[in-house]
Formats: C-alpha cells, structure tokens, sequence
C-alpha cells in the first residue's frame, strides 16, 4: 500500500510541476532575459511597421500602408525571409523574398541587412532599443550636401 500512495504522489508532483512549466513558458515567449540580440532577432518574425527618415524635412514617416504589414523572419545567423503579407503594395510582385544579414558581434548592436550601401559605405544598423516585442533600428549619416540623416525601423510582434 505504501508503494502505491508513494507512486501517485510522485505522479501528481510530477503532474503540478508539468502544469507549472507549461504556463510559464507560454506566458514567458517574450522573455528576451539571457538571450543575444542575435538570438532575439531570430525568435519570432518581426512586422515591419515603421520606417522614418529624419533630414531637413523632419521626420517623415516613408513606409506605405501596405508595407507596414511585411514580415521579416531571421532564419539562421546569415539569412531571412521576407514576407509581403496581405496588404500587398504590388500585386503581381513577389510575395516572398530572401535576403541575407549579419552581426559582427551577435551580442552586439550593430547588425547589416543585405549589404546596404549608403553613398558607397555600408549601412550599419544601430539596436537603438529591443524588447521581446518590438526592436527599434537606427542608421545615422551624411547625405551628399553634408546634412546628417537618421533613419529608425521598428520591427513589431
């Protein structure tokens, strides 16, 4: 008789603590604590929802309405796919698309996205601010009159 109360007290202990793991762990998906920022970059696809440009003109929002629904899926360290979801800007165009990235440093903030050049220099990205949720990337330089620009896209759940 001890045998089996002992062996249904560790299935329901066994049984609580499954219960436990498996709210935490849904409840905790945004929990970025511990991760890289080239890991937090990869877990998820990430909405593109902003693109500002700041120059003389102010900060100006540059992205169409229809682009604010593609999606950017970091597969690997080296390589994303990129989504035109529903609100297609053109719809005979590709719906899909792949395009490579890197980090120099993958616990670093600085992350270049398919070579990108900016009058003949590569644009660095700047992780500016990063959540579970949301990543904000900002890119500063010098337009050809000399005047600085910045640039910010914010990448969304």
């Amino acid at each position: 008789m001890r045998k089996v109360i002992l062996g249904l007290a560790l299935v329901a202990v066994g049984f609580i603590a499954s219960c436990g793991k498996d709210s935490s762990s849904s409840a905790n998906s945004d929990d970025i604590t511990g991760k890289t920022t080239q890991q937090v970059m990869m877990m998820r696809a990430w909405k593109s929802i902003s693109f500002k440009d700041s120059s003389e003109n102010g900060n100006i929002e540059t992205y169409d309405v229809c682009s604010r629904d593609d999606t950017y899926q970091f597969t690997s360290a080296t390589s994303y796919i990129w989504n035109d979801n529903a609100s297609k800007c053109d719809p005979t165009g590709a719906s899909t698309a792949n395009g490579t990235w890197s980090m120099p440093d993958p616990a670093g903030k600085i992350v270049l996205i398919d070579n990108i050049k900016f009058l003949g220099k590569t644009v660095e990205w700047y992780v500016e601010s990063m959540s579970g949720t949301s990543i904000l990337l900002r890119f500063r330089g010098i337009d050809n009159s000399g005047k600085g620009i910045t640039w910010r896209m914010t990448l969304s759940k």
